[in-house]
């Protein structure tokens, strides 16, 4: 094998090595008190991806530099507006300066590490491909998990509060108690977002493959399910089975409105059995709401819109105290239910503003990713992009634990189209030199993700970019 092919190749293991690992990292336990794995994972592999790198620094392209240049933002208003005692007199006491920067710099870390692991990579198809694989993996274990949690006592049981958190009784410990499971994740909610990603990353994966789609569809359902999250049932859920239909011949089609069909009448099942204690409790409800109390809207968001919203107490604290630039970056003690809520405490007026405009960035990512991505590629980007958004008006998508990680690598792989640097266009031409000779009418040379054709009948021509 040629040493540039030998070169090529060993680049490419490596980008998709540096992916395989991001992901793991979002599934690992705590190491420390405050201190996780992923937050270890992304520092290095970013801190290594621009050394190996460092050409590709100029040639960042401006819908990244706008990201990043948001965030920073972000982040230096909520470090000013933390100063002095911007809570006295609220009754509530701050989370702490060092949770709001590992909420707000991670994805900045992990966006940069997912630009370089692209741009130093010839295939990207590959990438996605290992990004999702691992997801769809490490899911479909965290399903088992989470079921066995559910029967009763296990080993398990001391395990798993390794990866909730460091301190006291987590979310997810409270969470079992009415049946709602969620495996390694601290939050019912933190795992539907996770498990919504993971269902659309198996029908990209898996869309030629109507078995093994239906396989893996319904043990991710069950695992997604198993949360009662509502960001799954009402966002994930559909926008899986919308690409499904799209995507799929009818015997596809047919099989997974089967599939769910089944896990729903078990489900169903066992809710109503007192023997076994399950999410399907709180889904028996979901699907049959008569005996509510308020408004569809109060039931189906818990309370987070509608009358009596949660949200609203949490927005009227900021505004009545801080409404310009909030709490700061240490915010306060209330749960971020949403990014909404968030950006407010954090940063008031101004957090609501930037937090926009990161959205509407995303959304013109995946509009310019239509132009230049495989179809099925942009699909699966779009999915991502509606969990994060739609997911963002109950749960905090971008900036929450294990979840930024996998979004934000997402992102990067589906979205950020690398630009081409001098570097770059130079070594093309130098191939396309050594190929004057070449017998074939037409080269194809892989820079990253962008093609630049190059004659090769009668002499390399010029290089088109």
């Amino acid at each position: 094998m040629p040493a540039h092919r030998q070169k090529l190749t060993a680049r490419q293991r490596t980008s998709e090595l540096a992916v395989v690992l991001l992901i793991l990292a979002a599934f690992g336990p705590y190491l420390g008190p405050g201190v996780r794995t992923e937050q270890i994972a992304v520092i290095v592999i970013a801190g290594l991806a621009i050394l190996a790198h460092p050409h590709l620094v100029g040639s960042i392209p401006p819908l990244v530099v706008l990201l990043v240049a948001l965030t920073a933002t972000y982040v230096t208003l909520a470090v000013l507006a933390s100063l002095g005692d911007p809570t006295a007199g609220t009754g509530y006491e701050p989370v702490g300066m060092w949770a709001g920067l590992d909420n707000l710099l991670l994805p900045i870390a992990v966006l940069v590490a997912g630009y370089f692991i692209v741009a130093g990579a010839a295939d990207r198809t590959r990438l996605v491909r290992a990004a999702a694989a691992t997801l769809v993996i490490l899911l479909a274990l965290n399903t088992v998990i989470a079921y066995l949690t559910l029967l009763g006592p296990s080993p398990l049981d001391e395990l798993l509060p390794q990866w909730w958190s460091s301190g006291q009784t987590s979310t997810a410990q409270r969470a079992a108690t009415m049946g709602r499971h969620s495996g390694i994740f601290n939050q019912p909610a933190e795992a539907g977002v996770m498990y919504s990603l993971g269902l659309i990353a198996a029908v990209y994966l898996l869309r030629r493959h109507s078995l093994r789609l239906a396989v893996v569809g319904v043990i991710l359902t069950v695992g997604g399910l198993l949360t009662a999250s509502k960001i799954f049932l009402l966002i994930g859920l559909p926008v899986a089975l919308w690409q499904t239909w799209r995507d799929s011949s009818w015997r596809s089609r047919l099989g997974s409105v089967l599939a769910l069909g089944g896990v729903l009448v078990v489900f169903d099942y066992q809710a109503r059995s007192p023997d076994t204690p399950i999410g399907g409790v709180l889904l028996a409800a979901r699907f049959n709401p008569q005996g509510r109390s308020g408004s569809l809207l109060s039931f189906y968001t818990a309370s987070r819109f509608g009358e009596n919203s949660t949200l609203a107490d949490a927005a009227d604290l900021v505004l009545h105290h801080s409404p310009w630039f909030g709490f700061g970056i240490d915010g306060i003690r209330i749960a971020y239910d949403s990014s909404w809520v968030e950006a407010l405490v954090m940063l008031g007026v101004f957090g609501l503003l930037l937090q926009g405009a990161v959205m509407a960035v995303l959304v013109v990512c995946w509009l310019r990713a239509r132009s230049w991505a495989e179809p099925t590629a942009a699909r699966f980007g779009l999915g991502v992009v509606i969990v994060a958004v739609a997911g963002s008006l109950g749960l905090p998508t971008l900036t929450s634990n294990r979840v930024t990680t996998v979004v934000w690598l997402l992102i990067a792989l589906l979205l950020i189209r690398p630009t081409v640097g001098r570097h770059e266009i130079a070594q093309a031409s130098t191939a396309a030199t050594h190929r004057r000779s070449a017998p074939v009418p037409e080269q194809v040379v892989a820079n990253g993700n962008t093609r630049h054709d190059i004659a090769g009948r009668r002499g390399a021509g010029p290089l088109r970019v």
